[in-house]
């Protein structure tokens, strides 16, 4: 638990990590700029990754959006990304090297976002506070905030090793295996974790990257204490992005104002 920052930082797979085409990754993009779209100013996104949402609602919605990423080699992504294929957004996105359990921009925001199981990444209760805490005081008084966090399987013994392909691809002269292995679930301090496995193979050679990203994961009723014990109030909430039954999906999206 101790080593889990190293992983979550994607240190050995970011280069990777736009490779992954599902359906799934995109499902999202239109319910955050449905959002944004009831909202004014700049929009603030922590976890920002490489940009995939951030790009996505600077196009649609022409705002500025303030992204906070912790990941050296997430960013990096992210500004290369910026200057060659999004130069027209360049102005509009402010990146941040930062922390999301614990920063300040001296701002208020009418829209805040954490997408994609991002909180998820603090694999401790008391830095889900933090973050949140955060989140509340740059959240201006009639603003809106939405996260995403997935519901808790059953980690038994069926679940540990059990190796999942999320994408087979070919890029040029490479192909590319992504894989996810679980490897550790603690049903105590409910946190799991999991191997992010790329294969990369080409002209008959097979290198291997890896991280071990560390998860911690909520019951319903876990992070809708957390949330009423920060003065959150739950507008809406889904199972997914289609705005099915929170009890139906495999997600939990939550849309919370003060």
């Amino acid at each position: 638990m101790e080593n889990y920052l190293s992983g979550n930082l994607y240190n050995n797979t970011a280069d990777f990590y736009d490779y992954d085409n599902r359906e799934l990754i995109k499902d999202d993009l239109d319910f955050y700029v449905e959002y944004a779209n009831r909202t004014r100013g700049p929009i603030l996104e922590l976890a920002s990754g490489t940009g995939r949402v951030s790009l996505y609602v600077a196009e649609k919605t022409g705002r500025v959006l303030e992204c906070i990423e912790l990941s050296e080699q997430m960013l990096e992504r992210f500004s290369d990304k910026l200057k060659s294929s999004h130069k027209n957004l360049l102005e509009n996105i402010h990146i941040h090297k930062g922390d999301m359990s614990n920063f300040d921009l001296g701002q208020k925001f009418e829209y805040i976002m954490i997408p994609w199981r991002s909180l998820q990444v603090l694999p401790v209760r008391e830095k889900t506070v933090d973050c949140l805490s955060c989140v509340y005081r740059h959240l201006a008084d009639d603003g809106i905030f939405v996260f995403e966090i997935f519901k808790p399987r059953v980690y038994d013994e069926k679940w540990l090793g059990k190796e999942d392909v999320t994408y087979d691809i070919v890029d040029g002269s490479k192909r590319i295996i992504r894989s996810t292995v679980n490897h550790y679930a603690d049903t105590v301090k409910k946190y799991i974790q999991y191997k992010n496995k790329i294969r990369i193979l080409e002209n008959g050679v097979e290198r291997l990257k890896e991280d071990l990203l560390t998860l911690k994961y909520y019951e319903y009723n876990d992070i809708v204490d957390i949330l009423k014990e920060l003065k959150f109030k739950i507008k809406e909430e889904y199972g997914y992005y289609d705005k099915r039954s929170v009890k139906d999906g495999e997600e939990m999206i939550f849309v919370c104002t003060k």
